[in-house]
């Protein structure tokens, strides 16, 4: 296998270099004040929840949201149905794309069409599910701040 040379092999390892330096930077600076409400910061491309200066990563099942929560009912709920909606809904979706590359890059002929369809399908109900978690976590969150007593002196 031949390497590109010329501009083509150094517009290659400009933009890697490029992507690798903006993936660097995604961070937040802004820490949360320590006031019993869950924040979200950024640290090096990973989305984290912060609450009294813990950190905890997001991931991609949404986290340890229900443990930070717990102490709101309400939004513990919320929190516990966005968690099986992404254990669901994450597995759902990467086996449904999967399904589409399969129909598209090996089977062909009729079968093939029936196994993207039912891969987009599946893909489609997957991110659905993402969507709704994505919501709950949300909701979860805001329900928790509302309720958090704001520890913060008076002005």
């Amino acid at each position: 296998m031949t390497r590109p040379t010329g501009r083509a092999g150094r517009a290659g390892v400009v933009l890697a270099l490029s992507v690798a330096l903006l993936e660097l930077a995604c961070s937040t600076t802004y820490q949360p004040r320590h006031t019993g409400r869950v924040g979200l910061v950024i640290h090096h491309g990973v989305a984290m929840y912060v609450k009294d200066g813990r950190e905890l990563p997001i991931g991609p099942f949404n986290g340890e949201l229900e443990g930070l929560v717990a102490d709101v009912p309400a939004a513990a709920a919320h929190a516990h149905a966005a968690h099986t909606q992404f254990i669901i809904g994450v597995p759902a979706y990467m086996t449904g794309l999967g399904g589409v590359v399969v129909g598209i890059v090996v089977l062909s002929g009729p079968i093939g069409w029936v196994v993207i369809g039912v891969g987009a399908a599946t893909a489609g109900t997957g991110l659905g599910l993402m969507g709704k978690g994505l919501t709950h976590a949300v909701d979860a969150v805001n329900i928790h701040n509302d309720a958090a007593s704001d520890l913060r002196p008076a002005p």
